[in-house]
């Protein structure tokens, strides 16, 4: 009889380590939900409907910004009693639709983690800082190599990215909720069985954008140790506002602000007024008619003007050169078609052909500063003729179209990135994706171009529709070595550590005159220096007239 019990008491124990024991109720390998403690209180989470993982939805990590609080750094959010039932889905207000109380994360963890506390990948999603959320399905291939996934929502447009200079709208409130998702995770994750000192962050996007700014920020120091970076950086024109306040008079103006009014605090209040849904729709409108590469509220470089730490004094560009930033293992990836998705809508709905022909300047990055309109004339006709030649911009030119908006909108800044992050023998990778098969965009306007767009690769690691895989075998194969790759730098920071039968090949590390690159399309190759006479044509134009970025100024208005 003894002996019995003591052979229980060590099978409980045992299973205890393997599979977890919650506030002394066992759950067994067939649980159907599980409750883990946080600092906040109870979270339940329950087996996903598409994989063998649990899924923990909605678990706020802040207070919901609103009122006063705005357009602020977010408020922790308050404890609560009792299980919280983690199954809550919501986006933040964009477009027209959305909620306030959005600031969430959800948590995706393996059904058994045995022994010991395993790597974490937090994705931040992409849209333009404009719309989107955190993926809360799809997660099984990123599960299954025994890794935890957190994706978060942060405040968008006008939400996220009102830049007055002010204590009521400092700025980058959209990046605060970002680390404030990193700080709960920092301080939380051990209880899901994640290790919070094997923290990688992913983006693609405008979530890759926010990963390189993450890096760069001294806020959000310490609360990560990689990073992964897709179809974007934080060099390019669209990632940093470089008037904040004429972005916010602009869209107010369109909300029945008075154009005379040159009061930040009043204004501040007009856009506090502004029922949520009502704001992301007007906000959505004016993004929609920009041109000249600007998405309207995105980041800014902060006034320094107050105790409360901000989260990005100087211009992005200027602390990669300077090398003000502690550096960490990144891997860039980036399609081999970058405006395709991007701007492809704009082809034919915004009629970009025909305006773009017939006044090719107003298409100009707006962060190129030229001292004459005879100056800005003449750039953009050497612009254009790089691109197009003799060609008028019409169906026969539509790669030259997508490798224009490709170009300086993602592709220039990500190989400058790379170069910068690999200097002093930091670990850098450098990816470019070819594949095309079913599981990226539906591009219905460019399906005769046959290989990947903006946003693909993400696509084959977060699944945004089941995988077919009677369909195509090479989806499936492809969605495996993607998936790996990422999941081998998030536990070991070198993606490929062996030869393996699904990884045939070792990705070499960027040097900063020797830049490496891992090409996957059906196969892998490696390559140097990819489209490197683009980047040499971006390189010298923004060498000589690149804009300056200074903090909001207030007193401007």
């Amino acid at each position: 009889m003894y002996r019995i019990v003591i052979v229980c008491i060590i099978t409980i124990v045992f299973i205890d380590c393997a599979d977890g024991l919650i506030n002394g109720k066992w759950l067994g390998n067939d649980a159907e939900y599980k409750d883990v403690i946080t600092s906040f209180g109870t979270v339940r989470g329950r087996v996903a409907t598409d994989g063998d993982y649990f899924a923990f939805l909605g678990i706020p990590y802040a207070e919901p910004p609103v009122g006063k609080r705005r357009f602020k750094a977010p408020f922790p959010p308050s404890p609560w009693d009792g299980v919280y039932e983690a199954n809550r889905t919501v986006m933040c207000p964009q477009n027209g639709v959305g909620q306030e109380d959005c600031l969430i994360l959800n948590i995706f963890t393996p059904t058994k983690i045995i022994n010991e506390l395993v790597p974490v990948l937090v994705y931040i999603h992409g849209g333009s800082f404009l719309i989107g959320s955190g993926p809360t399905k799809g997660m099984d291939y990123l599960i299954k190599e025994n890794i935890i996934v957190v994706t978060i929502n942060y405040r968008l447009g006008a939400l996220g990215f009102l830049c007055l200079g002010i204590d009521e709208a400092p700025g980058n409130a959209g990046m605060k909720d970002q680390v404030a998702a990193l700080e709960w995770i920092k301080r939380n994750i051990a209880n899901f069985g994640g290790d919070p000192n094997e923290v990688t962050i992913y983006g693609m996007s405008a979530g890759a954008a926010s990963v390189e700014l993450l890096v760069l920020s001294k806020m959000s120091r310490g609360l990560f140790k990689r990073a992964i970076v897709e179809s974007a950086s934080a060099r390019p024109v669209w990632v940093v506002d470089g008037n904040p306040i004429k972005t916010a008079m602009d869209v107010a103006s369109l909300l029945e602000f008075p154009k005379k009014t040159k009061n930040v605090f009043k204004l501040v209040e007009h856009y506090q007024q502004i029922p949520s849904n009502k704001l992301s729709e007007i906000n959505y409108a004016y993004y929609n008619n920009l041109i000249d590469g600007t998405f309207g509220f995105v980041p800014c470089i902060e006034r320094n003007f107050n105790e409360k730490q901000p989260f990005l004094v100087d211009a992005p560009h200027e602390i990669l050169v300077k090398e003000k930033f502690k550096k960490v293992p990144i891997m860039f990836m980036f399609a081999t078609m970058e405006g395709l998705f991007l701007r492809s809508r704009e082809y034919y709905e915004n009629n970009y052909r025909e305006r773009m022909d017939g006044n090719f300047i107003d298409f100009m990055p707006a962060d190129l500063n030229f001292d004459t309109i005879e100056i800005k004339n003449e750039i953009s006709e050497n612009v254009k003729s790089f691109y197009f030649g003799n060609k008028t911009i019409s169906n026969e030119t539509i790669v030259e179209y997508l490798n224009y908006f490709g170009d300086y909108l993602v592709l220039d800044g990500i190989l400058n990135s790379a170069e910068i992050h690999a200097r002093n023998n930091n670990p850098v990778y450098l990816m470019e994706f070819a594949y095309k098969g079913n599981m990226g965009s539906n591009e219905e306007f460019y399906k005769n171009i046959n290989v990947a767009g903006h946003g693909d690769i993400v696509k084959h690691a977060i699944l945004n529709q089941p995988l077919q895989n009677e369909v195509n075998e090479k989806d499936k194969l492809t969605v495996q070595r993607v998936s790996k790759l990422i999941a081998n730098f998030v536990k070991l920071g070198n993606p490929t550590p062996t030869r393996t039968s699904l990884l045939p090949i070792i990705w070499p590390l960027v040097q900063p005159n020797n830049v490496s690159c891992l090409y996957l399309n059906h196969d892998f190759e490696v390559i140097e220096e990819p489209y490197w006479d683009r980047k040499v044509f971006w390189d010298q134009l923004y060498t000589k007239f690149r804009r300056p970025l200074r903090p909001v100024n207030p007193g401007l208005l």
